[in-house]
């Protein structure tokens, strides 16, 4: 199939199924990254996952990962849930899903979510303790629903369970940051110029998450009968000036 150029195409669910099955694709590029945007960070983020998602207190719990793919980062969150007695579901389309190693312990759930919050039901009737979507909410919402999505995963956690939606790039958080001396200074030096980035605060881009879109994601947990935080990442994350994570504890 040959090499892609992740910046100029459109990335969704369907393309993830024809990344899978891209073998000029590295394993972190055929999930959307390119290698420096996750190479050397991924003990990191598993830190941070396992943190927030409190694997240290949560034996015998289960964990639902929605749009798991499959990388360095997808074996790395099997086998921390695994160390710490955590079963683990994982989520993609049955491609996705085939490139992870059978050697790793964990079950299949194929198919688009919240589409298959069904069958994910089926599988463990009682729910999930724990849910994990990294990366992904932002090609979620360019085919589905935002509140569809929320719901559907207060809907599979158990009451007490607890979710966390990560690594979501905020656009208000970016043009932010790009605004600032900081911004200006990591801009320069990382496209080796001498010119400023260009911020345009008030300019439409349409399918963006930006604080709007999370707060309305927090009301509507609250809405719920849940809990909902948007809380900043760890300076150790190679995305944490321009990304936001969501956790949500389900109450009711």
């Amino acid at each position: 199939m040959g090499k892609i150029d992740l910046a100029k195409v459109e990335l969704n669910y369907e393309r993830f199924r024809e990344f899978a099955k891209n073998r000029d694709l590295s394993e972190r590029e055929r999930i959307g990254f390119p290698e420096s945007y996750r190479a050397g960070y991924e003990e990191a983020i598993l830190k941070d996952i396992a943190a927030k998602l409190e694997f240290g207190f949560r034996k015998g719990a289960r964990l639902l990962d929605i749009g798991c793919g499959a990388s360095p980062m997808t074996s790395a969150i099997i086998k921390a849930a695994n160390d710490a007695d955590i079963s683990a579901v994982m989520n993609d389309s049955s491609e996705m899903l085939s490139l992870i190693s059978d050697d790793l312990p964990f079950e299949k759930l194929p198919g688009r979510f919240p589409e298959i919050l069904d069958q994910a039901l089926e599988m463990h009737p009682d729910g999930y303790d724990l849910i994990l979507c990294y990366s992904v909410l932002h090609y979620i919402i360019l085919e589905t629903s935002i509140f569809d999505f929320i719901d559907a995963v207060c809907l599979a956690l158990k009451p007490g369970g607890c979710a966390l939606i990560g690594d979501i790039p905020n656009l208000s958080k970016r043009r932010r940051f790009f605004a600032s001396e900081e911004g200006i200074a990591f801009h320069k030096a990382f496209m080796e110029t001498d010119l400023p980035p260009e911020v345009n605060h008030f300019e439409i881009q349409r399918n963006a998450i930006d604080d709007a879109v999370l707060g309305s994601v927090v009301s509507r947990v609250h809405a719920n009968g849940s809990d909902a935080y948007i809380v900043p990442q760890p300076r150790s994350l190679p995305m944490f000036n321009r990304r936001d994570d969501i956790l949500i504890q389900r109450r009711l």
